[in-house]
């Protein structure tokens, strides 16, 4: 029964917030005519995560080199992806020039998926594979072009426990299409402060990691493949877990 209060006024806080959230970056955008979108949402968009990690009752502790969330250059930032936390954390940590890649899915989410669209985040379908690869491309040139740093999970989707599952290869060609360096970022704690199997969270202390970056010219050397395969890896040693060797089908070239 204390979950399901927690959960009911955790839910009814987050969903009234996104409501005037949007309805507030709306009249922002119209009020400029469109003219500075970015000035705009990036803030607005900061904003919206660390509020909803407070309604969660949740606290980042941010460890290794976080000198990237702070300086604008074209960068793939990669995170693992176990709890609905996730996103409010991305948002929380956006860069300038920052945006995410998520599923075309959450424009159907009241409010949020508004929001989405508004703020300029990347929409993958991942029901069309030619779509998606094709928006993935896009974005990889938008990144080049505009010094963008974007936010994307490799497995693209949530997992049920801590071991990362199969990347996929979106990140990668993102990067490849860009000449960018990955970054990859490990969160800590997500999944045990807000389960998938719970509808509300718990609060806690997060921990997000930033390891050392993967040059470009790493991709470019030793294949987009090779440095999924290693990544993935880097991630289960840092969370202190293990995983099976990566199979042929476990870096399918589908987009993330």
């Amino acid at each position: 029964m204390k979950g399901f209060i927690r959960g009911t006024i955790q839910h009814s806080l987050a969903w009234s917030f996104s409501a005037v959230f949007t309805v507030a970056m709306v009249f922002a955008m119209l009020l400029t005519a469109g003219k500075f979108p970015e000035q705009i949402t990036r803030p607005m968009v900061r904003f919206w995560g660390r509020t909803m990690l407070k309604i969660s009752g949740v606290k980042l502790e941010l460890e290794g080199d976080c000198s990237a969330l702070s300086r604008r250059a074209p960068r793939v930032f990669t995170f693992n992806h176990a709890s609905t936390l996730d996103l409010f954390i991305v948002t929380a940590l956006y860069t300038p020039g920052g945006t995410a890649v998520v599923k075309r899915e959450i424009l159907y989410i009241p409010f949020m998926g508004w929001s989405a669209y508004l703020a300029g985040l990347v929409l993958l379908d991942r029901r069309n594979r030619e779509r998606a690869i094709a928006s993935l491309e896009k974005a990889g040139q938008r990144i080049r072009d505009e010094d963008l740093s974007v936010f994307i999970s490799p497995e693209g989707t949530r997992t049920s426990s801590r071991a990362p599952s199969k990347f996929k290869m979106g990140a990668f060609r993102m990067a490849e299409v860009s000449g960018a360096d990955i970054v990859p970022m490990v969160i800590d704690g997500a999944a045990e402060v807000w389960s998938r199997d719970k509808i509300y969270c718990k609060g806690g202390t997060v921990k997000v990691r930033l390891l050392e970056p993967i040059p470009h010219a790493d991709l470019v050397q030793r294949g987009a493949r090779a440095v999924a395969e290693d990544l993935r890896s880097r991630y289960a040693r840092d969370l202190g877990v293990e995983v099976p060797a990566a199979k042929p089908r476990d870096l399918e070239t589908e987009a993330a």
